[in-house]
């Protein structure tokens, strides 16, 4: 996305730039543009979603 897309922060890190983020808390993971899952850490506090423009 040039244009803007989806940046993903967690405990305020920046993990991620995308278009799709999934989570689920179940299996403790999240996935990014559909690709492989990856392990939420395990001191997670906070998650934030921005919207770029």
């Amino acid at each position: 996305m040039p244009d803007g897309g989806i940046l993903v922060k967690i405990n305020g890190k920046k993990v991620a730039r995308c278009y799709a983020i999934a989570f689920d808390y179940d299996e403790w993971q999240y996935t990014v543009n559909n690709k492989k899952p990856k392990a939420l850490p395990k001191n997670t506090e906070s998650i934030s979603v921005e919207v770029e423009p």
